[in-house]
């Protein structure tokens, strides 16, 4: 039987393309194209599943089923109500219309999407003389419209909730990292899990978490209950338990160790009944401590710390905090790499230490650089004023 191998789009963030470029090359994808905060990737429906199931950087997957062209609502309704959704999925599924617009006839998202809604409900009922129901909180079925001038792309998300979503977490730190974007730092930081792990300001522990998941190769969606596609028409579960075992089947040893440390007893103890409902205590290690207090157990180490930025959490005394910051990496941290994610350039001035590579990454709706120190014996701290 011949294998049929449809185009897919992978959504990232800023930043994080070209990590998740490399992250479809090893799990099989083919003909990768790298586009705005996205990756165009080529496979069959059993790299579908792979792709949600083990993609760490990546925040969803869609699967285009409709382009085209319009100039009037009437001409955008008509192309939808043409889509055979029918082949898709049934009607007695839910659905959710997300859409995003630039520069259209439309003069905001909501509109277009109720104007999908619209169609598509018109078709069902046209064939069955029944609608699906909309379900915005829940949906078996979300729908992707993106419109461009007078473009228009449909697809199906087989993602369903955000892959950031890993199903390990019972309680969220008010500034913690996105998953997606915590596994992105770790790739684009270049760690290969082949020395200690370190972030000694790692509120609910995001970062030692997936750089434990990373190091021991488990699936990134391995505490996940369910994924978009499990709703499709032609979901093959044979396949996608072929997927999971095989995913499963690769986890890997580690040698090493990683820790992660803050003074909140709360966001440790949170930490801590996640990480052990995981099973991966035997290589994290959590304390409540000072950032000043702590000491690196082997080096050479990697170290990756998001420090506040004086926008969601509140710090006094922003500078000296950064400053309190590069004075311990310098003393304690000798001959190992550090990396600092940051989107306050002027308070990342206080740690006087000269970054050897910067990388512009959005937290949220935050612009941030991840800079790079490399801490040998004797660091000076001449340059630490450059334009960053």
């Amino acid at each position: 039987m011949k294998t049929t191998v449809e185009k897919y789009i992978a959504k990232t963030f800023m930043g994080l393309e070209s990590v998740a470029a490399e992250e479809l090359t090893r799990l099989g994808a083919e003909n990768i194209s790298i586009l705005y905060r996205a990756v165009e990737f080529w496979g069959d429906k059993e790299l579908l599943y792979k792709v949600n199931y083990c993609s760490r950087t990546i925040l969803r997957v869609l699967k285009p089923i409709s382009t085209f062209e319009f100039k009037t609502n009437g001409q955008f309704y008509n192309n939808i109500f043409r889509i055979p959704f029918e082949h898709y999925f049934s009607v007695n599924d839910s659905f959710c219309v997300h859409s995003i617009v630039n520069e259209s006839i439309f003069t905001n998202s909501q509109y277009a999407s109720l104007l999908t809604k619209d169609a598509l409900c018109d078709r069902f009922r046209e064939k069955f003389d029944v609608r699906p129901s909309v379900n915005k909180a829940n949906p078996a079925i979300s729908i992707d419209v993106y419109i461009s001038g007078n473009q228009c792309s449909v697809s199906l998300d087989s993602s369903g909730a955000s892959l950031h979503v890993r199903g390990y977490k019972t309680a969220r730190h008010a500034a913690a990292l996105n998953e997606v974007l915590a596994a992105g730092l770790i790739a684009l930081s270049g760690w290969q899990a082949d020395c200690d792990f370190i972030d000694f300001m790692c509120g609910s522990a995001t970062l030692p978490i997936e750089a434990a998941m990373y190091a021991v190769n488990m699936p990134a969606g391995y505490f996940r209950k369910e994924f978009g596609f499990m709703y499709w028409a032609d979901f093959d579960k044979k396949k996608w338990e072929k997927v999971k075992k095989e995913a499963n089947n690769n986890m890997r040893d580690f040698k090493h160790k990683i820790y992660g440390s803050d003074i909140s007893f709360r966001y440790i103890k949170e930490a801590k009944e996640n990480i052990k409902k995981m099973g991966l205590n035997f290589c994290i290690q959590l304390s409540i401590e000072s950032f000043e207090d702590t000491e690196p157990h082997n080096v050479p180490s990697h170290i990756i710390i998001n420090p506040p930025y004086g926008e969601r959490l509140n710090v006094q005394d922003i500078e000296k905090l950064y400053q309190h910051i590069g004075n311990v990496l310098k003393q304690k941290y000798k001959n190992c790499a550090a990396w600092v994610i940051s989107s306050n350039k002027q308070a990342m001035k206080s740690i006087e230490l000269h970054p050897t590579k910067k990388i512009k990454v959005f937290n949220a709706a935050l612009e941030c650089v991840f800079y790079k120190y490399e801490l040998y014996e004797g660091s000076k701290k001449k340059n630490f004023n450059a334009k960053i």
